[in-house]
């Protein structure tokens, strides 16, 4: 499951970008920067999640773990483009993030918790 472990990764270093530019670049209005802090924090929780995921094996924990990380990613990006450029074009895919992610998380109640060790 590398490539878990990959996309957790990868959402883990946008969300730090995000905040790292929403602190000393960008200066968005209170609420942008909200917006950007729940999508950031999101995608940090999704990468824990996605990394003990990672260390897992079977079927439905491969499925639950990309669930998780490309809701969490679609979501966060419709927040991101929301707060950035303040346009409304993809803020649709954010309950389809969202309820990715809800999917990935009670797949998990089916899961196999064995590790890969």
């Amino acid at each position: 499951m590398r490539w878990i472990n990959a996309g957790a990764a990868l959402n883990g270093v946008v969300a730090l970008l995000m905040l790292v530019l929403a602190s000393h670049a960008l200066n968005p209005a209170p609420h942008d920067l909200e917006r950007i802090r729940m999508a950031a924090y999101l995608e940090l929780f999704s990468a824990c999640a996605g990394l003990a995921i990672a260390n897992r094996t079977g079927l439905l924990n491969m499925i639950a773990g990309a669930l998780i990380l490309v809701g969490a990613a679609l979501f966060a990006a419709a927040l991101y483009t929301l707060a950035i450029a303040h346009s409304d074009a993809i803020v649709m895919i954010a309950p389809v993030g969202g309820i990715s992610m809800i999917a990935g998380w009670a797949l998990l109640i089916f899961a196999k918790p064995g590790s890969a060790a």
